[in-house]
């Protein structure tokens, strides 16, 4: 070992440094929270290989979760389950962690499984998020304020990479089909919160912030060229639109204006002299949203994807097959038959993976916490902030659900991240919201 002793040692002060900022961080919940969430900018990316802000991310990621349900399930012995999605949340986390045998025995990938089962544990993040808007009276601002900082970064990034590629075109037509297709929902929930908060903003200047924040955002999701996040942001933003006053519909209806003169001001600034091909590429994406369904070999392909699997589930539909499985089908677009593990169907997927069970509790899940959300919204026992999040938190779950269908969420760390973000929100503001409930005491009670 002595030959790589000066490979390691540079890492030892890091490791050092980084063990007293956490041993600081975990004294302080709400502030581990958020730099736990922030933090997640670390593996955003899809960088080839596994990087060493990752590795670190990882390791006080679970670190973060593990101490959390030692001290709260073992030292403290709360009850951390208190309504039926919350169970039904916690049995499918050992759901698909009993999955592991049966991936193996349908010769599941190992570096596959353990990536997946990484990505659904993401999920765990429902109960500290959920946590900290319950007991803390700046949870809910911490939670929303980092989610916003997550968009931000993606965009930056996006808008970079995207500016990097368009300098480096060689042909017309690759600038004109350029796209900055990354992280999509990071993007797309933090532009729904913002247009909620637009709404209840008093102040001139939180207004500006707020339509800014919005317009940034949005125009960051146009230049993905994700057709089903662009119908999936205005599924969202009409939900909310429904639920609204008639002023707020007005605003709504204002900043929609707004938005087709700042998005041109912004992708001008960005984009320059490329602007006119980069608007060429994209009125062809908007002009095949009709005939995508028919004609676009990319989503065909994912319907033959979910055919191809559909004969698996007929096999085993109760148990599934686990995580990492490979499946074959025929790729149009090579013109050859493939093998992948990944189905871009994301309801197909569950099936596949883990039977009508894994398919069932994801729904009941979706579904329980869309209904929290609208519930929040409507009660009138809670703050605005709390009533319009909870709105928006409804719209992006709506949302979700129907990007879902050709873009699988379930097996990626970010949706992932997102959905348990969601989730803790919608429970978080939901308990806070109804009358004193039990739950809310006992975990108010609890020291920090």
């Amino acid at each position: 070992m002595t030959w790589s002793a000066n490979e390691f040692l540079p890492f030892i002060p890091v490791v050092l440094i980084a063990g007293a900022l956490a041993l600081a961080l975990f004294k302080r919940p709400l502030l581990n929270l958020a730099v736990v969430m922030c933090g997640f900018v670390l593996i955003v990316g899809f960088e080839d290989g596994i990087q060493p802000g990752e590795i670190l991310y990882g390791l006080y990621y679970l670190g973060f979760l593990a101490h959390w349900f030692f001290t709260r399930s073992i030292l403290q012995q709360q009850v951390i389950c208190h309504r039926p999605e919350e169970r039904v949340l916690l049995a499918f986390l050992v759901l698909i962690t009993v999955a592991i045998p049966v991936s193996f025995i349908f010769a599941g990938s190992p570096g596959a499984i353990v990536g997946e089962w990484l990505s659904f544990s993401m999920l765990a993040f429902y109960w500290p998020i959920r946590e900290a808007i319950v007991r803390h009276k700046d949870g809910l601002r911490v939670v929303v304020g980092s989610l916003i900082f997550l968009g931000l970064f993606v965009l930056a990034r996006n808008l970079l990479e995207y500016r990097g590629d368009l300098g480096n075109a060689e042909q017309v037509w690759q600038i004109a089909t350029s796209r900055a297709i990354t992280n999509e929902s990071l993007l797309m929930i933090p532009a729904l919160f913002g247009l909620t908060l637009f709404l209840q903003a008093g102040k001139m200047r939180s207004r500006m912030f707020y339509l800014g924040l919005v317009l940034s955002l949005f125009a960051g999701l146009i230049l993905t060229q994700s057709r089903a996040y662009w119908v999936a942001f205005f599924l969202g933003a009409g939900f909310i639109f429904l639920f609204v006053s008639n002023r707020d519909k007005v605003r709504m209806v204002m900043v929609g204006l707004l938005s087709a003169g700042g998005v041109f001001l912004i992708a001008y600034l960005v984009l320059g002299d490329f602007l006119l091909l980069v608007m060429t590429g994209l009125l062809d994406r908007v002009l095949t949203l009709q005939t995508a369904v028919s004609s676009d070999v990319s989503l065909i392909n994912r319907f033959l994807e979910a055919k191809g699997v559909w004969h698996h589930i007929k096999v085993n539909p109760i148990l599934g097959h686990g995580m990492g499985v490979p499946y074959r089908f025929y790729n149009i677009t090579y013109e050859y038959s493939e093998i992948k593990t990944f189905v871009h169907n994301g309801y197909v997927a569950l099936a596949f993976k883990f039977g009508i069970w894994g398919l069932g509790m994801m729904l009941f899940m979706m579904i329980r916490f869309f209904a929290r959300a609208v519930q929040t919204w409507r009660s009138k026992n809670t703050d605005l902030l709390s009533r319009l999040i909870s709105l928006s938190v409804a719209g992006s779950l709506a949302a979700l659900a129907v990007t879902a269908i050709t873009a699988n969420p379930f097996f990626q760390n970010d949706l992932m991240f997102i959905y348990a973000s969601l989730w803790g929100i919608a429970g978080g503001c939901y308990a806070r919201s109804i009358s004193t409930a039990g739950e809310v005491q006992q975990t108010e009670g609890d020291p920090a």
